[in-house]
């Protein structure tokens, strides 16, 4: 009988959700604080860092639309949620070659050499569908276990990917990845604005969590081969 493992993946995850339950309850009450300001002035209030390392200055007003808006938070803290999934996957990889006796050629485009080093940059090199394939076909699974299968997961990495690099819209190559995923026409398109408010941050950090529980049960129900064997 297969034991149950704990991967360290998981513990980073609810600990950066803790710190994101902990951002949201401290945004939310700087914001009462800050928009309920008795302010009245005919000249624009400036509000600057106090420690003077950084020379920051911004009217208040400025100060206020960006603190009230709803993405901003979310925005910053979701691309470390795919990083944690795709971490995951290597230590996934890493044990279906080295403990389950998956050959390396499953893996397509993988280096020679160490199994650790190979994995990483393996996941790093290829795209999340194709090593998502992989592990999943290696432990006997496919997409249809997780919801909204493929498409689903493949938008919420298209989407981390857009904002990491600073992009506010959907373009085309993001639309043409999802759509592939999808195997289907799907009803975005180019130039449509990139929405991470907490409903999709929620839906797409959900997505993630479920493709990242069927990858691990899914190696981890494998069992391992006897070494030397």
């Amino acid at each position: 009988m297969v034991g149950w493992v704990r991967y360290s993946m998981w513990d980073r995850w609810r600990d950066l959700t803790r710190f994101r339950l902990a951002c949201e309850m401290a945004l939310d009450s700087y914001k009462a604080y800050v928009n309920d300001f008795p302010v009245s002035s005919p000249s624009p209030m400036i509000v600057h860092d106090p420690s003077g390392d950084s020379g920051f200055k911004c009217v208040l007003d400025d100060f206020k639309q960006v603190l009230n808006d709803g993405e901003v938070l979310y925005r910053t803290l979701y691309p470390t949620y795919v990083a944690l999934t795709e971490d995951l996957a290597r230590e996934l990889v890493e044990r279906l070659v080295a403990d389950k006796g998956v050959a390396r050629t499953s893996f397509a485009g993988m280096k020679a050499g160490n199994i650790s080093e190979a994995a990483e940059r393996y996941v790093t090199d290829v795209a999340m569908e194709i090593w998502g394939d992989a592990i999943l076909k290696a432990s006997g699974r496919d997409w249809s276990g997780i919801k909204g299968s493929k498409r689903a997961v493949v938008e919420a990495v298209t989407v981390r990917n857009l904002c990491a690099h600073g992009i506010p819209v959907f373009n085309r190559k993001a639309i043409n990845r999802i759509a592939a995923a999808a195997g289907r026409n799907i009803a975005v398109k180019e130039g449509d604005p990139i929405k991470l408010d907490k409903k999709r941050f929620t839906n797409y950090t959900a997505t993630l969590r479920a493709f990242a529980r069927a990858l691990a049960d899914g190696v981890t129900s494998l069992p391992d081969v006897k070494k030397g064997s």
